[in-house]
C-alpha cells in the first residue's frame, strides 16, 4: 500500500525545486533592474544590461526544464495546466524585465521618481513571490499563503496606479516629442511587466483555492 501511495502521490520535488530556482532568478534580475534603473552611466548600465540577459537565460533554462519534467511525469503535484501556466507567468515577468532593461538602454531614458518607484516595487514583489512559491511545498497549509498573495496584488496595484498617473501627465510636462515618444513607450512596457506579475498572482491564488 505504501509503495503504491508513493506511486500515485507524488511529492512534486523537483517541481518545487525549479520554481523556487525560478523565484531566485526573478529576485535577482529585480535587483539588477533597480541598479539599472538608478545608473546614469551607460558603460556600468551596459554591464548591468549584459547580467540581467544572462539571468534571463538561465531563467528560460528553469522554464524549460519545467515544461520537460511536466513530460516525462505521468502525475503532478498541481494539475499540469496550473504548473504550465504558473512556469509560463513566471517566465514572461522575467521576459519583461528584460525588455523594460533593455529599452532603458536602447533609448537611453535617465532616472526618474516612476521608474525608480516601478523597480523598488518589482523587488518587494519578487521577495514576497520567492516565499510564496516555497510555501507551496506545504500542501496541507497552502492558505496560508494567501495573505502574501494579498501583500503582492497590493504592490502591483499600487505599481498600475502610479504608471497609470505617468501617462496620464506625461503630455502635461513635456516639451520634445522624442522624448514623450520614449517615455511613453517605457511606461507602457511597465505596465505591461506589471500585468504579466498579476497573472502570476492569479494562477497562484487559482492553486491555492483549489487545493487549499
Amino acid at each position: 500500500m505504501n509503495a503504491l501511495t508513493k506511486l500515485f502521490v507524488p511529492s512534486g520535488k523537483k517541481f518545487y525545486e525549479l520554481f523556487e530556482q525560478v523565484a531566485e532568478n526573478l529576485q535577482q534580475m529585480s535587483a539588477l533592474f533597480s541598479e539599472h534603473v538608478c545608473t546614469t552611466d551607460r558603460i556600468k548600465r551596459r554591464a548591468i544590461l549584459d547580467k540581467i540577459e544572462r539571468m534571463e537565460n538561465r531563467n528560460d533554462d528553469a522554464t524549460h526544464k519545467l515544461f520537460v519534467e511536466l513530460g516525462r511525469n505521468f502525475v503532478t503535484p498541481f494539475d499540469r495546466e496550473d504548473i504550465h501556466f504558473m512556469a509560463t507567468s513566471l517566465d514572461d515577468v522575467a521576459d519583461m524585465i528584460w525588455a523594460a532593461s533593455k529599452q532603458m538602454y536602447n533609448y537611453d531614458i535617465e532616472p526618474g521618481t516612476i521608474c525608480s518607484e516601478a523597480s523598488l516595487s518589482l523587488e518587494r514583489f519578487a521577495s514576497l513571490l520567492s516565499e510564496a512559491l516555497g510555501g507551496l511545498r506545504n500542501r496541507k497549509d497552502l492558505n496560508a499563503l494567501i495573505e502574501i498573495l494579498e501583500k503582492m496584488r497590493a504592490i502591483i496595484h499600487k505599481s498600475e496606479q502610479n504608471v497609470s498617473t505617468a501617462i496620464s501627465v506625461l503630455f502635461d510636462h513635456n516639451t520634445n516629442p522624442v522624448e514623450m515618444i520614449k517615455l511613453s513607450d517605457h511606461y507602457n512596457i511597465l505596465q505591461t511587466l506589471n500585468n504579466k506579475c498579476s497573472d502570476v498572482i492569479n494562477v497562484m491564488e487559482g492553486v491555492i483555492i483549489k487545493y487549499g
